[in-house]
């Protein structure tokens, strides 16, 4: 009897240390990552960044691996909608930034999703645009983590779901130019 009590006081101690040390850990990669305001679509991922993924179509998508670039018949405005509530709803993220530029005639935004276990921060950059000479909106996904020299696959798989579900979504609008 002394001796299973030993033991449960041993495995409750080992318990709170390690979640005392996830608690730590979590603190102090939050503390580390940068916060950087994006107010813009970036051109690129950083040069051999194992820890960034882009899906485009004008040629410069990065670690892709065969995603194609959503390209939908759909308002621009809907699609950023579409996009938005998806990343809220369906991942956690919280939306950093969002502009409507008149001149370009398309949508940038900017959220923050928190990789699971070790809430590790992730950047994602949307842009909706009208195709040119089309009713199709384009969609440019880049996706990459605030730490760390890898992502392991999370930022292809968010977008491996993300580019799923536009492509079986139900579009209401069938021009790009409506509604914007």
């Amino acid at each position: 009897m002394v001796g299973m009590k030993f033991i449960k006081k041993r495995i409750t101690k080992i318990a709170l240390r390690a979640f005392a040390l996830w608690v730590v850990t979590i603190f102090l990669i939050q503390i580390a990552a940068p916060n950087p305001v994006v107010e813009v679509m970036p051109e690129n991922c950083p040069l051999n960044s194992g820890n960034c993924v882009r899906v485009d179509s004008v040629g410069t998508s990065y670690r892709y691996n065969n995603l194609e670039a959503p390209q939908i018949q759909a308002s621009s405005l809907e699609v950023k909608e579409v996009i938005s509530n998806w990343l809220i709803n369906e991942k956690g993220a919280k939306i950093l930034f969002s502009e409507f530029d008149e001149n370009q005639n398309n949508y940038f935004l900017h959220f923050k999703d928190n990789s699971e276990f070790l809430f590790f921060p992730d950047d994602i950059y949307v842009t909706a645009a009208c195709l040119e000479g089309s009713n199709l909106t384009d969609v440019t996904l880049q996706s990459q983590s605030r730490l760390g020299m890898g992502d392991l696959g999370v930022n292809f798989e968010r977008f491996s779901e993300l580019i799923s579900y536009l492509d079986k979504y139900s579009w209401a609008s069938q021009s790009c130019h409506i509604d914007n």
